[in-house]
C-alpha cells in the first residue's frame, strides 16, 4: 500500500516570502563530524539563510551541543548590522533547535519558531 500511494510535487516557490531583510531565517542543518579538524579545532558547522536577500552565513562549532550559542551570535550580528529584529526562524524538526532552551531563548526574544515536516527538505527550499 505504501509503496503504491500518490505523493503530489512539492512547489517550485514558497507562497510565503518575507518583504524585508532578516524577517524570515532559514536554518539548515548542522552538518559534521568532519574528518579534518580546522586550525581552531571545529568539526561541525552550522548555517543560516536570510529569505529575502539569499545571503548565507556560515558558524563552525567544536560541538554540535553549540547550536543555541551559534545561533546566539548570528542574531546579535545580524540584528545590528541591519537594525532590524529576527521575526521567524524556520527550521527543520531536528532535535538541535526544538530544545526548551532554545524554545524559551526564542520566546524571550520575540523569535517566532517555524517548523517543517520531518524528512521534507522541500519545505524549506531556500535552504
Amino acid at each position: 500500500m505504501i509503496g503504491k500511494q500518490h505523493r503530489d510535487t512539492f512547489p517550485q516557490k514558497s507562497t510565503w516570502e518575507s518583504s524585508y531583510i532578516i524577517h524570515l531565517v532559514h536554518y539548515s542543518d548542522i552538518c559534521g563530524l568532519v574528518n579534518l579538524i580546522s586550525n581552531s579545532s571545529k568539526r561541525y558547522f552550522i548555517t543560516f539563510t536570510d529569505d529575502f536577500s539569499r545571503k548565507i552565513w556560515v558558524y563552525f562549532l567544536s560541538e554540535k551541543s553549540e547550536d543555541i550559542i551559534g545561533f546566539k551570535k548570528f542574531k546579535v550580528i545580524v540584528e545590528k548590522e541591519a537594525g532590524v529584529f529576527i521575526k521567524a526562524l524556520r527550521t527543520d524538526r531536528g532535535g538541535e533547535f526544538t530544545s526548551h532552551e532554545f524554545t524559551t531563548f526564542c520566546e524571550e526574544n520575540g523569535v517566532h519558531g517555524q517548523l517543517t515536516t520531518p524528512y521534507t527538505p522541500q519545505q524549506n527550499g531556500v535552504s
